[in-house]
């Protein structure tokens, strides 16, 4: 049954337990603008005395502190770790669109679209004046100068490409780091809940890594407890408890791969993870699509446009063609007005012809051997390049390349789009989470005062229950001494 002390005793209880909410209320109050930092509230219970007769009455014995809870929402971390992976895989994208676009220049005076009309232009320049050194010197230097252009496009797109891949093996790094932290804080988590030790800023350390890692690859997050943690990302395990495994990437003619490797695998053998999200699935999307995919379709119209020319080119006839001469040969390199060197890269192979840039008389603007004056080749060439000729469903190589530039713009768009939502739901979920987990200073403040004040009257508790005992000790039993 309770003792004469009892008052005592639950005095002190109070006493630990509101010292210890307000100490917490403090940490929350010294990390409100930590970033990452979850708020935590102190959990009271009280303290029942049992195994008492009903005769003799039940009575608390106190408080006591039963958790220092973290204050958060799971579902809502999950939500937002994905959405926000998304927002960043696009963000991936926007800067290489933003770039591409620059790098294109379009519209501008100086862009491949106003070289082709200048190209175009020269030979009908050249058809009325086929005679003139000066003309086709301007058809030699505008073939030049489309050339330079083209080939100055698809070696600013190779090195965004390989800035890119850089990007991605940085970023691959820093999985594989945050990996083997998230490992290493989940190992210290268990440590500290076996030494009954808080968990809050562990588990707040921990969960900023979380979200870190999952905004770089889109990783799945399964918490079952604190010390139950699995990471995956495309089914892949990259931390299981204690466990991590590490990607590595390997850049191919196929595209980017992102390679898993278990840990009971040979040398050589790995997974693929075919579902890469976050800012290494932006990135391996801009890398693989945008701009390798952007620069094959340039590639392609570009080697449409030079086997038309060199076909139409090769059936003419230059300056020093003599009468009866045999009809040119238009599978002949000697022929054509660009020459092509390596297919397999060939905006950088493709010139124009080193006889012609020698001697621009070396143009086949006749359409009759030993003419000079006859130019209409070169108005062949220019119908061709204009499209006169065209049947009215085919497109002129104007019309094709902007219709590419104009798919470029069109995707810029919708990735920017795509941004602007993604940055109200990210900024909503965001806001949700912060009136959960966020610190109010306001709140903070109320709370201190409250367990301020409930210390207070805890010391008053053991003051009155000091006076009591003052009395039964040293002021009863004085009569009859």
């Amino acid at each position: 049954m309770p003792s004469s002390f009892t008052a005592l005793q639950i005095g002190l209880t109070g006493l630990r337990a509101h010292r210890r909410a307000m100490e917490v209320t403090g940490h929350n109050v010294a990390n409100a603008a930590t970033e990452g930092y979850s708020r935590q509230e102190v959990l009271l219970e009280p303290l029942i005395q049992t195994n008492m007769t009903m005769e003799a009455g039940t009575a608390g014995l106190g408080v006591r502190i039963r958790d220092v809870r973290r204050v958060r929402d799971r579902f809502i971390d999950a939500i937002l770790r994905g959405e926000q992976s998304r927002k960043t895989a696009l963000e991936s994208e926007k800067v290489v669109l933003d770039h591409l676009q620059v790098v294109v220049g379009e519209p501008s005076g100086s862009s491949i679209q106003s070289a082709l009309n200048d190209f175009w232009a020269s030979w009908h320049d050249l058809a009325s004046e086929p005679h003139l050194v000066s003309a086709r010197a301007t058809v030699m230097e505008r073939g030049k100068n489309l050339v330079s252009l083209f080939k100055s496009l698809g070696a600013q797109m190779d090195s965004m490409a390989h800035d890119i891949e850089v990007d991605i093996k940085a970023t691959v790094a820093r999985v594989n780091y945050l990996s083997r932290e998230i490992a290493k804080t989940t190992l210290e988590i268990q440590r500290a809940l076996a030494r009954h030790e808080p968990l809050g800023d562990l588990l707040d350390k921990r969960d900023l890594m979380l979200d870190e890692i999952t905004a770089l690859t889109g990783a799945t997050v399964t918490l079952k407890d604190a010390e139950s943690l699995r990471v995956t990302v495309g089914g892949l395990p990259l931390v299981d408890g204690q466990v991590v495994y590490e990607l590595e990437v390997a850049f191919t003619n196929s595209g980017t791969e992102f390679r898993w490797r278990p840990l009971s695998s040979p040398s050589g053998q790995y997974e693929t993870v075919t579902a890469m999200g976050g800012k290494l699935g932006g990135l391996k999307t801009a890398r693989d699509e945008t701009v390798y995919g952007f620069k094959a379709q340039i590639e392609g119209l570009f080697k449409d446009f030079v086997d038309q020319v060199n076909r139409q080119h090769a059936q003419g006839y230059h300056l020093y063609s003599t009468t009866g001469e045999p009809v040119p040969d238009p599978n002949d390199p000697a022929n054509w007005f660009f020459s092509v060197g390596d297919p397999a890269d060939y905006l950088d192979s493709v010139e124009v012809n080193p006889s012609i840039a020698t001697d621009p008389g070396y143009i086949r603007a006749s359409s009759v051997a030993g003419d000079p004056l006859n130019g209409r080749n070169a108005l062949a060439v220019g119908d061709l390049i204009e499209g006169a000729n065209n049947p009215s469903n085919v497109p002129t190589f104007n019309e094709r390349w902007q219709s590419e530039v104009g798919t470029l713009g069109v995707r810029a768009q919708k990735v920017q789009s795509g941004i602007t939502t993604q940055e109200l739901l990210v900024k909503e979920l965001a806001n949700r989470k912060d009136s959960i987990s966020g610190v109010s200073t306001d709140e903070e403040m109320a709370n201190l005062i409250r367990f301020q004040h409930a210390y207070d009257a805890c010391a008053r508790v053991i003051t009155v229950a000091d006076e009591m005992l003052d009395t039964i000790i040293n002021r009863m039993g004085i009569t009859g001494r």
